[in-house]
């Protein structure tokens, strides 16, 4: 995680109730309420959000002794010397083993560090046609990850095969550490703070209840969020957007999407519905017809789904290929493949030169498949600087997603890490009078 992410206050205002460092680092939902599956901090809850800023503190730059935890807190010392004493006695914080600096004389400085050796989240994302469940200690490591091939796309059939993934993982891969909550992503529509995926057209999902059905099965605390403000989410920790202030992610896969973050916090607005991209119409094209009925929204022109279905059409993929099978007949030659991936390539980079523009964003961020397809992607940006206002400018802010090969996993986990660092003791109820009251 990048150290860009600094939690700072003035040293000329520090206290034992100073509570604008934890404020300032804690995201949007855990000074606003609570959502689903998430609890959270209120805003006179001072200790709690002390504790939060401490241990965000030590997630972000890593192991520290309590005088650097205090400078990077804005916290006085006496506050991070009583929190930290007791976080480390309810197993929230560890000791290692002392550091002396060159010139330093007298006692060594002790760092304190997160038990990541210990608790882990578990991810995992609901696709269209796989569940992938993986792993992830508490400062984004991914340990391992299994990939189930789905039997039916029913809401209860997969939840209960994603329950089955989870306890054989936890059983296996986690045997030994403690798991502190899952966190869950899946595409179309979800509504984040009522927990309910509104709609997903793809899997023929309409208002199902699913942070309800996995909370009963699973037995650990769920967050759950879209697909792609998960991905967002991640990118700000540990991807693309580390050092930017605002960043979209524009996600192209079986789904369109997109999300933007700004200082850390995901943008949902009512009922988590922004950043929908589906129907977002593509100047000049025309592929399959939409389910609306059109043939020029985005869903239809640029989805894998869209390709395959346009492929089959020109005779360059058969009927049990998919989409994989369409990119490598196009690098062996197939021009009608080809064709296909160079058009849906300018089509993502007129819809990223319409966010580009609409939003202003530091960054857009690449995800999905045309990541898979690296030889088109100087398509899009050469269609993204001729359709954006910023012209050349627009070139250097598109990125490519930096989450690498376990970004599904890596996401769907990401919301219930950064839930958790925003009021840890909301998820360690066992510990709270502990810490609180000691």
């Amino acid at each position: 995680m990048s150290s860009e992410r600094s939690v700072t206050a003035d040293a000329d205002t520090r206290t034992d109730t100073d509570t604008r460092t934890a404020d300032a680092d804690i995201p949007t939902e855990a000074r606003a309420g609570t959502r689903a599956g998430a609890p959270t901090a209120q805003p006179g809850d001072v200790g709690r959000r002390n504790v939060a800023a401490i241990m965000r503190t030590v997630l972000v730059h890593g192991p520290q002794p309590r005088a650097g935890i205090a400078e990077l807190t804005g916290l006085s010392a006496g506050t991070v010397t009583r929190l930290t004493a007791r976080l480390t006695s309810a197993g929230l914080l560890h000791e290692l083993p002392g550091v002396r600096g060159p010139a330093e004389g007298g006692r060594p400085r002790v760092p304190l560090d997160l038990p990541t050796e210990r608790t882990a989240v578990v991810g995992v994302h609901i696709g269209l046609l796989r569940t992938t469940v993986g792993l992830v200690d508490p400062r984004g490591g991914v340990l391992g990850q299994a990939v189930h091939a789905h039997r039916s796309s029913a809401p209860d059939v997969l939840v209960a095969q994603a329950a089955a993934a989870v306890a054989e993982l936890a059983g296996g891969l986690g045997a030994g550490r403690r798991v502190l909550g899952v966190g869950v992503g899946i595409g179309g529509w979800v509504d984040t703070e009522h927990g309910t995926v509104v709609a997903h057209q793809p899997l023929g999902w309409h208002d199902v209840p699913l942070h309800r059905l996995l909370s009963a099965e699973l037995g650990h605390p769920v967050r759950l969020e879209g697909t792609v403000r998960a991905m967002a989410l991640a990118e700000t920790w540990y991807g693309a957007a580390t050092r930017a202030r605002s960043a979209v992610e524009l996600f192209i896969g079986n789904v369109v999407g997109s999300a933007l973050v700004l200082d850390g916090r995901i943008h949902g607005g009512p009922r988590s519905a922004a950043g929908t991209l589906t129907h977002l119409p593509v100047a000049g094209a025309r592929g399959p017809r939409c389910d609306c009925g059109r043939y020029d929204c985005l869903q239809a022109v640029a989805t894998d789904a869209s390709v395959l279905a346009q492929a089959r059409a020109a005779g360059s993929a058969g009927p049990g290929d998919a989409f994989e099978d369409v990119i490598a007949r196009a690098r062996q030659g197939d021009r009608p493949a080809a064709h296909l991936l160079r058009r849906r390539a300018r089509h993502v980079g007129r819809a990223a030169a319409l966010v580009l523009d609409l939003l202003n964003p530091e960054l857009v961020v690449l995800a999905g498949g045309p990541l898979l397809t690296p030889e088109y992607l100087p398509d899009v940006r050469r269609e993204l600087v001729r359709r954006s206002q910023l012209g050349g400018e627009a070139a250097a802010r598109l990125v490519l997603s930096g989450l690498g090969p376990q970004a599904l996993v890596l996401s769907s986990a990401a919301p219930f890490l950064d839930a958790y660092f925003s009021d840890p003791l909301g998820y360690e109820r066992g510990v709270e009078r502990l810490v609180m009251d000691a």
